[in-house]
């Protein structure tokens, strides 16, 4: 392991420690906030695709924001992540094995999981080619990769993760959004086919996704009604054919195409 990687564990280690509290009892608590992650995970679940039964990984789940959805599918879930406030801090009563574990080092054999789930999670590891091979070693011959992460196509979002990067002591400049045109490559070499590529998330994702940092509807009356509209107009929004690119969320779902 490189001092590099060891420095990356430890900081983030200690930075989920309170990021933990943070976001049970403010980025997921309002209604309206509520009403979004279930959006954003049905959406994820749709793009997978998946027959209820199969054996899915939980890449990064924090304090279960997704897995909760995953099991109400029919999915059998494992939950993995580096902090183990992060998966203390889950109260839901969900039939999930929860793994504290790096994930560029899962502790289970080749070929385990049908698919690998990753909501915002893989950006945040110091070394995403790494990341990416070890999620292919842990997934069947044909199984998926399906993810949502940020997108770095649009400079308004370059823009705002400066930003946040500047004002907040929760990021790092390292926490880079994808590009499509390394990623896309990079998953091909890997072993990947990509099977679906869009751009997720406009107005809601913005207003609605994150109240710890941007809690403008929390003072409006009528945020859950407005969350909803805002969630309609996004779903137009992607759908547009060249404006889908410039959202600030880039979903994908990846085939582990089988050896010989």
């Amino acid at each position: 392991m490189s001092d590099r990687h060891e420095g990356y564990l430890r900081q983030e280690i200690e930075l989920h420690k309170r990021l933990a509290r943070v976001y049970t009892e403010k980025r997921y608590k309002p209604e309206f906030s509520r009403i979004f992650q279930s959006h954003w995970n049905r959406r994820m679940i749709r793009v997978g695709g998946l027959d209820a039964g199969a054996l899915v990984l939980d890449y990064g789940c924090g304090t279960g924001v997704l897995y909760g959805d995953l099991v109400g599918q029919g999915y059998r879930v494992v939950g993995l992540d580096l902090s183990f406030e992060m998966l203390a801090a889950d109260n839901r009563d969900v039939a999930v094995m929860r793994v504290c574990a790096d994930g560029t080092r899962i502790p289970t054999a080749d070929g385990v999981f049908d698919a690998v789930f990753c909501r915002g999670s893989v950006h945040h590891l110091p070394d995403i080619r790494s990341a990416f091979e070890e999620i292919r070693r842990v997934l069947k011959p044909g199984g998926l990769l399906v993810f949502s992460e940020p997108s770095n196509d649009s400079i308004v979002n370059r823009i705002a993760r400066k930003w946040m990067y500047l004002a907040s002591d929760e990021f790092e400049e390292e926490d880079e959004g994808f590009l499509r045109g390394e990623i896309e490559p990079m998953l091909g070499e890997l072993g990947f086919d990509i099977e679906y590529s869009r751009g997720f998330g406009f107005l809601a994702y913005t207003l609605a996704g994150f109240p710890d940092k941007l809690n403008i509807l929390g003072h409006l009356p009528g945020a859950n009604f407005l969350t909803r509209a805002m969630i309609v107009a996004d779903n137009v929004l992607e759908r547009l054919p060249l404006i889908h690119r410039l959202a600030l969320h880039w979903q994908v779902r990846a085939r582990k195409v089988p050896v010989g």
